[in-house]
């Protein structure tokens, strides 16, 4: 093994332990790699930023923007209420709501596909009196399988598309994914319904359909008033998680019989309601706001997304929220890490923020730091109203797609018409894209081309030949899909096709048989990711949201895992062998 393939394995291992470990925002990890890898002599000088102009990074950047369209649009305002009225079972509902989030996926990406869904679940659930819990992780999943059957539905897809047409010339068509996809996500989505419908019966989380009353565990900050019942009380012996205790503006060790005083400042962890409770009946009390709050005060309840501009910000630093007035009452935190005092929290994917302030400058302030509201619905209409005008022009993008057009000068084109037909602000659009994600994407694709070229692809894929039990098809599809579900729940999907695809295509190569099947698998495997809900950011956004625990990823995504890779192994050889 050379220099140049031993360093490129250490350089991606190392970086991979780093996504898995979530201590640095990934766009940094991925940029410190690339930096590395161009020291080091990895990477030639005009292959550094070759990320930015690859096929596979505009097109996501293209369907992005015509996603925050189609969101936009009001094509499905009127979905819930069609659901709802026609009064099926649990199951059928649940089913039917993973159904359409899963054809919504093979055209979007799921991410998008899963944030147009959420307010529709919940107003299903409000009007059916059906527990959130019991639906929000199989419509995540369902986001996820129908993101397995188009080249639009997951960044995995366009980039082992891209790889085999380096390789061959000849890319991926839009539709070739749903050979093996479709009956991966049939199976996943039956067999989610079903045993979700099992496994999360008595969720209880509090008045179902309603998010405002879900019984999330928060953070928040609060203080002893004088008359509390909690006066004299040991920290020890009180019900709830205490993070640290402030006397006199001094931290003060946590002694189990240490008792509590009034003026003291709790950093507590507890159910919603329960602090809801203590405050209305005098135990604890809300610390005092800096700024005045303006016009009638309202609470709402809203979701950090992953292109949202918090993520990895600390709550004393969210100018758009404290300049309009806005307080931060408690954070559904998905960090176990809590130290400091509240305003030093640092904010991540899937956080829910219990805010309180003038219902109109919240709205602008969620807008503006691209938060997703649950709770209440926001007031003011979506841009545009309804129209259908979007999904025709997006529907001409695909069928450009399915007769050989090259997605990025087809999705380019519905991007040029929508901006030209006023349906979308360009200006705003870029704004508003995930660009961590983006980022983290245009400085991979280089160090997974890298993989290639230093011949480190060859070296691995000629070990997992050796390391195999057999050289049937079958044997080496399934462990080159087993590969991808093992990685992926540590490392997002893009990462592990940027890396897998290369090794895959040399394994193809050294058993003489056709890459397609290969690539496929790894494209698969990469977003087959239900065990835990750090994988993907689909699954960190439901958890968030619903209150559901690491233990409820493995309980509920097992079947389906087991489904979806049986199904994947049987349908790609038959498909594409």
């Amino acid at each position: 093994m050379s220099f140049e393939q031993a360093g490129i394995l250490l350089l991606l291992v190392g970086m991979l332990v780093v996504f898995a470990l979530d201590r640095l925002r990934m766009e940094v990890v991925a940029l410190s790699g690339l930096g590395l890898a161009a020291l080091a002599g990895l990477l030639p000088a005009p292959a550094i930023f070759s990320g930015l102009s690859s096929p596979a990074f505009v097109t996501v950047v293209e369907l992005l923007l015509i996603a925050q369209v189609l969101g936009r649009s009001g094509l499905f305002s009127g979905l819930a209420g069609r659901i709802s009225a026609a009064g099926w079972s649990t199951r059928s509902t649940s089913a039917i709501l993973c159904a359409v989030t899963a054809v919504i996926s093979v055209f979007m990406n799921n991410i998008a596909a899963l944030a147009l869904m959420i307010p529709v679940v919940f107003s299903v659930c409000r009007a059916t009196a059906l527990d959130p819990r019991r639906v929000l992780m199989p419509v995540g999943f369902a986001a996820l399988l129908g993101g397995l059957c188009s080249l639009s539905g997951t960044p995995a897809n366009l980039i082992v598309s891209q790889q085999l047409g380096e390789r061959t010339g000849r890319a991926f068509a839009f539709f070739d994914f749903a050979y093996a996809g479709v009956p991966v996500m049939l199976a996943g989505v039956i067999v989610t319904v079903f045993w979700a419908g099992r496994a999360l019966r008595d969720g209880g989380a509090g008045m179902p359909g309603h998010p405002g009353q879900m019984r999330r565990r928060v953070v928040t900050e609060a203080v002893i008033p004088p008359g509390s019942a909690f006066v004299g009380t040991a920290v020890a012996a009180l019900p709830v998680r205490v993070h640290a205790l402030i006397r006199n503006d001094r931290h003060v060790l946590r002694r189990p019989q240490a008792q509590l005083e009034v003026g003291d400042i709790l950093l507590l962890e507890a159910e919603s309601t329960r602090v809801s409770d203590w405050i209305a009946e005098g135990m604890l009390a809300r610390l005092p706001f800096s700024a005045p709050l303006t016009g009638r005060p309202e609470r709402v309840e809203a979701v950090i997304m992953p292109e949202s501009t918090l993520v990895g910000s600390r709550l004393r630093s969210l100018e758009s929220f404290h300049s309009r007035g806005i307080r931060i009452l408690a954070v559904a935190a998905q960090t176990p890490r809590i130290e400091g005092r509240f305003d030093d929290l640092q904010l991540s994917i899937g956080d829910i923020l219990y805010l309180e302030g003038d219902r109109d400058a919240i709205d602008e302030a969620v807008e503006e730091t691209e938060l997703l509201s649950l709770w209440p619905t926001p007031q003011r209409p979506e841009d545009g109203g309804t129209s259908r005008l979007p999904l025709g022009i997006f529907a001409a993008g695909v069928v450009a797609c399915i007769l050989g057009a090259a997605p990025p000068l087809a999705f380019g084109g519905v991007v040029l018409v929508l901006a030209a037909a006023g349906s979308l602000n360009l200006r705003r659009g870029l704004a508003e894209l995930d660009w961590p994600i983006l980022i983290m994407l245009a400085a991979m694709i280089p160090l997974g081309q890298a993989v290639e070229t230093t011949g480190a692809a060859a070296v691995l894929a000629d070990g997992l030949m050796h390391a195999l039990p057999g050289e049937h098809p079958l044997v080496m599809i399934g462990a080159v899909l087993l590969l991808a579900v093992v990685v992926t729940p540590f490392v997002n999907n893009a990462s592990t096709a940027i890396v897998l695809a290369p090794i895959a295509m040399n394994i193809a190569g050294a058993a003489a048989l056709p890459p397609e099947p290969f690539l496929i698998a790894v494209a698969l495997g990469a977003s087959i990711d239900f065990l835990t809900p750090v994988g993907h950011h689909n699954n960190t956004i439901v958890m968030g949201i619903a209150g559901y625990r690491f233990a409820d990823f493995l309980r509920i995504g097992w079947p389906a895992t087991l489904a979806a890779c049986a199904t994947a192994i049987l349908a790609i050889p038959f498909f594409w062998m």
